[in-house]
């Protein structure tokens, strides 16, 4: 089973993916405690009203950010698919046509946001009267802080591909680091504290987009444009970006979209109830993401160069470390929500308590599909997958604003996208067989899953247990924080993983000694 770590160039890459994934994990942590912080400042510094208008108006822009994520998985994806090829002359033409179509694509959603999305604020969002002409300007900065974000995807898709995550990950640092800048001002602002946010955020976006040019063209000759003579690497660039952003258009209907959604129903105090969900959520996001960042090369490059085992192995690893490190940090927040929410930002509401706990659960079974996606994405097969399984999740919004039409509550919204995930994850299995046959159904079933859901609930067991034995909330929230990943590491030791891969354990700790 572990014979294809005796291929020195293979442990050469499992030594870069367990690097690049230390180093974003520490990002993630740093990103994470500085975001929460910021969060609260922004709210301090906005009101709840102001808040919850800043999340309705910059989600009708976040809406279209899928776009940008798109493009940068699939220029990372042509990267990476050309390095386990050995063809690197390609990579110029690569780099050259993803300039062109962001270039482009910025000029189209320049002109229709800037028209249509200024539309929609001014006639379909409830928003105060008098704080109108402040959320106009909020969405144009907003939209060129966009933008901006567009244009860096082929230098951004250059640091993915060649796994040079630590510079992505200072990067992000910094960017947080500046974000929380601007938040901590915002009361002190000579004007308008929802304008002066928004010049923030497009400065920083301005700073990213510039941090991304220089050490791209710097560091990867690949990054110098050229004429592209072929137009069959652009229409390949369009054809996987045009699936794959049905895919993340979904995506957003399940997050930004339900924003816009709840604006429109329940107004903006349920919006900023949301948005602290949400901001949990980005933070278990967060937390995924910079897993599968530091596998996502690596899977694509195996399944270019056909080294099939070494791909299945990856896989299996993704997926535990990624259900492992959202059991140790998700069941604290389950158990706790009340008390983290009520340390991290004083006065709370019960909405706020139910909808973060909603959205965590939602983010673990979301949280699957990454590893799936990947292998979907190296094999380049998208098409039926993206139709199939994202017209499942698509539904969300239109089954959501039914029920809202006949008087359900809020928390419906989150039952519906619960569910309809859950099923949408069946379908991916499916498909995945279908498309990679080397992908063994009852392997992921009885290796993964179920050993996933006993870890989760015997680790869950043992923190309600501690939860009801310690009456100080201090002391508990430090106890419940201190025992879940002992209880769940202790318990992914004896029933999620084989008697096999706890000898190789052994032999790998002795062999440190």
């Amino acid at each position: 089973m572990f014979s294809f770590l005796n291929d020195k160039k293979i442990e050469g890459g499992a030594k870069t993916i367990a690097s690049n994934t230390l180093v974003l994990f520490v990002r993630m942590l740093l990103m994470t405690l500085v975001s929460l912080y910021t969060v609260r400042c922004v709210l301090n510094g906005l009101g709840i009203s102001d808040y919850g208008v800043f999340n309705a108006v910059a989600g009708i822009v976040t809406a279209s950010t899928c776009l940008s994520s798109v493009l940068g998985l699939s220029t990372q994806r042509f990267y990476s698919f050309a390095i386990g090829k050995g063809q690197t002359k390609r990579l110029r033409e690569i780099f050259s046509a993803s300039l062109n179509l962001v270039i482009i694509l910025s000029a189209l959603l320049l002109i229709v946001l800037s028209t249509i999305g200024l539309w929609f604020v001014n006639t379909q969002l409830n928003i105060p009267i008098t704080r109108l002409p402040a959320a106009q300007w909020l969405f144009i900065l907003s939209l060129i802080a966009f933008i901006f974000s567009i244009l860096q995807i082929p230098y951004m898709g250059a640091v993915f591909a060649h796994e040079d995550m630590g510079i992505y990950a200072l990067i992000s640092i910094l960017d947080c680091l500046l974000k929380l800048i601007v938040a901590i001002n915002i009361e002190k602002a000579p004007f308008d504290h929802l304008i002066f946010y928004g010049v923030g955020l497009s400065i920083i976006a301005l700073l990213n987009l510039l941090a991304y040019i220089f050490i791209a063209k710097h560091k990867y000759k690949e990054c110098k444009y050229q004429k592209v003579k072929s137009k069959e690497t652009l229409k390949e660039l369009i054809t996987f970006s045009g699936w794959t952003f049905y895919g993340a258009l979904a995506g957003v209907g399940m997050t930004q979209g339900s924003t816009i959604l709840l604006n429109i129903f329940f107004g903006p105090i349920i919006n900023a109830a949301f948005n602290i969900g949400n901001q949990v959520y980005n933070a278990l996001n967060t937390l995924s993401n910079s897993i599968v960042l530091a596998f996502r090369p690596a899977m694509i490059k195996a399944y270019s160069g056909e080294k099939n085992d070494y791909l299945a192995r990856l896989f299996s690893i993704s997926n535990r470390v990624l259900l492992h490190l959202l059991i140790c940090i998700a069941i604290p927040l389950l158990v706790e929500t009340r008390s983290f929410l009520t340390l991290w930002l004083g006065n709370i509401t019960d909405t706020m308590v139910t909808f973060t706990q909603l959205y965590v659960i939602y983010e673990i079974i979301l949280t699957l599909h990454n590893p799936i996606t990947i292998i979907v994405q190296a094999t380049g097969k998208v098409k039926h997958y993206s139709i199939i399984v994202e017209s499942m999740i698509i539904l969300c919004l239109p089954i959501s604003w039914i029920l809202f039409k006949m008087g359900f509550s809020q928390q419906y919204l989150f039952y519906i996208m619960i569910g309809i995930c859950s099923m949408a994850h069946i379908a991916r299995l499916l498909l995945l067989k279908r498309i990679y046959p080397n992908f063994k159904l009852s392997n992921y079933i009885w290796k993964i899953i179920l050993p996933a859901m006993a870890t989760f609930c015997i680790t869950y067991g043992g923190i309600i247990y501690i939860h009801s034995q310690v009456q100080s909330t201090i002391l508990r929230l430090l106890a419940v924080c201190s025992f879940s990943p002992v209880l769940a590491t202790c318990a992914a030791y004896f029933v999620g993983i084989s008697l096999e891969e706890r000898k190789f354990i052994h032999h790998y700790i002795s062999k440190k000694r």
